[in-house]
């Protein structure tokens, strides 16, 4: 068993989410999980990442404030604490939190391509 303490959890940035405080929690450099990555993102108020796509699937957890992600037609979803959201490959996506207050969410993603 590994145990990842949320203060000791690598910090990185992850692409056009300079405002976002971005840990590792399971997989990556954080543990030899292999199947799964986990990170928590943290949200300032007012903080935005702007519409854009990945090569992967993606699942969202808000655990703090709420937070708002728009579809690239415009459809847009306010996710509050336990709500969740599944992203598929290629499905462009941005997040802002217009909350006024902080916000975070846990991100699962798979490992990155061996």
């Amino acid at each position: 068993m590994e145990v990842v303490r949320f203060a000791d959890a690598p910090v990185y940035t992850a692409p056009d989410h300079e405002a976002i405080v971005a840990r590792r929690l399971q997989g990556g450099e954080a543990s030899t999980a292999d199947f799964v990555m986990v990170g928590h993102s943290s949200f300032p108020a007012g903080a935005v990442i702007p519409m854009g796509t990945g090569s992967f699937g993606k699942i969202y957890v808000v655990t703090e404030g709420a937070l708002t992600i728009e579809q690239a037609d415009g459809l847009r979803h306010v996710l509050s604490p336990g709500d969740s959201i599944f992203i598929a490959p290629g499905e462009a996506r941005a997040m802002r939190n217009d909350s006024g207050a902080p916000a975070a969410m846990i991100v699962v993603t798979p490992p990155p391509s061996r």
